[in-house]
C-alpha cells in the first residue's frame, strides 16, 4: 500500500519527529510512505538519511494567531490552491491509496485526498486553541473534511473528548510509537552527589510553553540559597527570547540560567539532567515528558491535559504543579532534590510505563489496521 503523509512543519520538533518515526517504523510493515512538507528542515534531512522519498510542496497551515488581514487570506488561498493541485498530480502519479495528515493545522492533503475520491486519515495532535491559542481559518471547510475522513486518529484522552464534542465524531484513540532504544537512559542512582543539581526545559519558545513558570522558579530557590541551575533549550519567539535574556540578565541570574538554542541533540542534555521541567499550559500529550521518562529522568509539569495523564493524576510517575504559579514548582523541585528516594521508584515506574505505552511494534500495527479498514471502505 502506498501512503501519502501530509506535515504541518519541516522543523524537527514533536509532531514532524512522531511522524519521522512513525513512517521509519511503518516502512518495516510494507508500507510504501511518501512524505509531503512545506520547506526543508529537519525533517527532511532524516528522511533522506532513512532512505524515505519525500516531497515539498509550499502550502500554509490552516490555523493563525493574532489578526489575518484580507491579503493574507488571498495568498493563503492562493497558495494552497496550488499546493492541492500538486498533491493531486502526486496522488495520480505514485498511486497514492490514502492521505494521512500528520497535524489539525493543514488542511490541503484532506481536500486533495476528497476531490481524488480516495481514503483519508486524519492525526488529532493539538488542542489549537488551549495550547498554542490559534484561530482556524475555514472552520466549515474543516468540519466537512473531518467528517468525510475515514478516521481520526486523537494521541491522548484530552484530545479524543474535545474532538468528539467538537465534531461529532469518534476519533480512534492511539498514543504516538516511539523509538525507545533511542531515548532509554537507566535510572541514575548516584544523582545526588552532585554539587549543582541539573533542570531543564526544551521546547519552542513561547508564553504557552511557561519558560517563565521556569525562570521564576529558578530566581525563588536561588533567593533562599538553594545551588541550581536551568538550561532553556528552543528557539521561538524574539521578543519573549529577549526578555527573559534580559530578565535573567537583570535579576543577576546569569549563573543559575543558560538558554541555548534549539539542538537535535537533546538526549545528552537530558542524560546530564537531574530534574526535566514541562511547564506548558496544555500540551496534546507531551512527547518531551515522554522522552524524559524513557531516559530515567524524574518529570515535574502542569497538572493540565497529556502531562497530567503521562505523570498520573496522583503522581504516580512524576510532580504537577499548577501553570503560572512558579512558586509551587519551587516546592516542587525542593521536595524532588530532598527525597531521592521515592523519586528513583517514580522514575523507574514512568520508565516502564511508558516504554508499554509507545511501543513501536504495537503502535505500526494499529496503524496498518486503520489504514486497511479505510481503504476496504
Amino acid at each position: 500500500m502506498k501512503v501519502l503523509y501530509i506535515s504541518h512543519d519541516a522543523r524537527l520538533y514533536g509532531a514532524p519527529k512522531s511522524l519521522l518515526e512513525c513512517v521509519r517504523g511503518i516502512k518495516k510493515k510494507g508500507i510504501e510512505p511518501i512524505v509531503v512538507m512545506p520547506s526543508a528542515g529537519g525533517l527532511q534531512m532524516e528522511l533522506d538519511r532513512s532512505k524515505i522519498e519525500n516531497v515539498i510542496i509550499p502550502y500554509y497551515s490552516c490555523v493563525y494567531l493574532g489578526e489575518y488581514r484580507a491579503k493574507d487570506y488571498a495568498k493563503y488561498i492562493w497558495t494552497n490552491y496550488k499546493a492541492v493541485i500538486r498533491i493531486m498530480r502526486l496522488i495520480r502519479k505514485e498511486r497514492i491509496e490514502l492521505v494521512h495528515t500528520n497535524s489539525l493545522a493543514v488542511s490541503v492533503g484532506a481536500v486533495a485526498a476528497y476531490l481524488m475520491k480516495i481514503p483519508h486519515v486524519w492525526h488529532f495532535r493539538e488542542y489549537l486553541k488551549e495550547d498554542f491559542g490559534f484561530k482556524r481559518l475555514n472552520e466549515g471547510t474543516v468540519r466537512k473534511l473531518v467528517r468525510n475522513s475515514k478516521c481520526c486518529i486523537a494521541i491522548a484522552e484530552g484530545i479524543e473528548r474535545k474532538y468528539r464534542e467538537e465534531y461529532g465524531i469518534k476519533p480512534v484513540r492511539l498514543y504516538d510509537g516511539i523509538e525507545c532504544e533511542s531515548y532509554e537512559y537507566p535510572v541514575d542512582l548516584e544523582e545526588n552527589v552532585k554539587e549543582t543539581p541539573e533542570l531543564l526545559i526544551a521546547g519552542a519558545i513561547s508564553e504557552g510553553k511557561g519558560q517563565w513558570d521556569a525562570v521564576r522558579a529558578v530566581e525563588i530557590l536561588v533567593n533562599r540559597g538553594r545551588e541550581v541551575h536551568l538550561s532553556i533549550v528552543g528557539n521561538g519567539a524574539p521578543a519573549m527570547l529577549k526578555a527573559l535574556k534580559r530578565y535573567v540578565r537583570r535579576k543577576n541570574l546569569t549563573e543559575y540560567i543558560t538558554i541555548r538554542p534549539f539542538t537535535s541533540k537533546l538526549q545528552k542534555l537530558r542524560i546530564q539532567s537531574t530534574i526535566v521541567l514541562v511547564c506548558s499550559k496544555m500540551e496534546a500529550l507531551g512527547r518531551v515528558t515522554a522522552e524524559a521518562m524513557l531516559a530515567g529522568k524524574i518529570v515535574i509539569g502542569t497538572d493540565t491535559g497529556g502531562t497530567l495523564e503521562l505523570i498520573g493524576k496522583n503522581e504516580e510517575r512524576g510532580y504537577l504543579y499548577r501553570y503560572d504559579h512558579p512558586e509551587e514548582l519551587a516546592k516542587k523541585i525542593e521536595y524532588v532534590l530532598l527525597n531521592r528516594q521515592e523519586v528513583i521508584k517514580k522514575e523507574k515506574q514512568a520508565q516502564l510505563f511508558i516504554k508499554n505505552l509507545t511501543d513501536m511494534d504495537h503502535y505500526t500495527d494499529r496503524m496498518l489496521q486503520i489504514y486497511k479498514k479505510a481503504v476496504i471502505k
